[in-house]
């Protein structure tokens, strides 16, 4: 028992280390020369702490790679037990053109615990607007567990993180960088003042709403079959209840029937690509 009361002692000792070696090693620099008003979000806000429409305060740099994002309490997520995390939303904007990934989390009060999915994905620097980025693998949500939704840099970007005025929410402004962990941006030189900016989407919600009324998943709940029926599909995909991808098939038809009596009973996520966008739709096989 003193052994353990000691290595928490110790664990906790290194943890006020790293903060109080951030504060006084790393320096954040925000450029501020920034002229935009960014409001063309076609999606319904699931989860942000930033506002709509925004303004960019401006992009940030620490001039090594590190990673930015938003830790979302459980009970802030409650409603959404159950439902999958199936796309986030960035600023894709002139100088923060480069190669990035994006990381979900359960779990962890003052660092991200367990990673559920990650996705690579590039900021072509021409789109100066927020760019949905669908998710390959859904993340189902735990809303008895806090989520965390982070980005990573490698540091070879100058302007990689968008900020916002401060939203007055320490979620808003966590930053993880190798070997001095997780901390409060707010806590670091030059990080006073910021909150940064990211979206999250839960099940229902696609890229273009008026596509996701388009969509039919019928019947359902099924014992065997389903047919998916939409405009111009070219893509459907199903993964099961743990995120795991059990069909992938390319399509040409706007009616597709998918045999699902092959896979074990529980709910799935069909998601349907189209030109027009992308939707994801819940299936209940008995």
């Amino acid at each position: 028992m003193k052994k353990n009361v000691f290595s928490l002692m110790l664990l906790a000792c290194f943890a006020f280390v790293g903060v109080a070696k951030a504060q006084e090693e790393i320096k954040v620099t925000v450029n501020t020369d920034v002229n935009a008003t960014i409001s063309d979000l076609r999606v319904p806000v699931v989860l942000t702490y930033a506002p709509e429409p925004m303004t960019p305060a401006g992009f940030l740099s620490i001039g090594m790679a590190f990673s930015w994002g938003y830790m979302f309490p459980a009970e802030m997520i409650a409603e959404y037990d159950g439902k999958y995390l199936t796309q986030v939303a960035y600023v894709d904007y002139t100088n923060s053109a480069g190669d990035y990934e994006v990381h979900i989390w359960q779990g962890g009060d003052t660092a991200p615990a367990t990673e559920i999915a990650r996705q690579a994905f590039t900021i072509s620097g021409t789109v100066n607007n927020i760019v949905p980025l669908p998710l390959d693998q859904p993340a189902l949500i735990d809303g008895s567990q806090n989520l965390w939704v982070t980005f990573y840099q490698d540091g070879s970007v100058q302007q990689a993180a968008c900020v916002i005025t401060d939203m007055g929410d320490p979620n808003s402004r966590w930053i993880g960088v190798d070997g001095y962990g997780w901390m409060d941006m707010a806590s670091v030189q030059g990080g006073a003042g910021y909150s940064f900016a990211l979206w999250a989407f839960a099940d229902d919600y696609d890229a273009i709403g008026e596509f996701d009324s388009n969509v039919s998943v019928y019947p359902n709940p099924t014992t065997s079959n389903v047919t998916v029926a939409a405009p111009g599909m070219n893509h459907i995909t199903v993964f099961n209840a743990i995120g795991q991808m059990v069909m992938d098939m390319p399509i040409s038809n706007d009616s597709q029937v998918l045999d699902m009596s092959q896979y074990q009973a529980g709910v799935y996520m069909v998601r349907v690509a189209s030109e027009k966008g992308i939707s994801t739709k819940r299936v209940t096989v008995m």
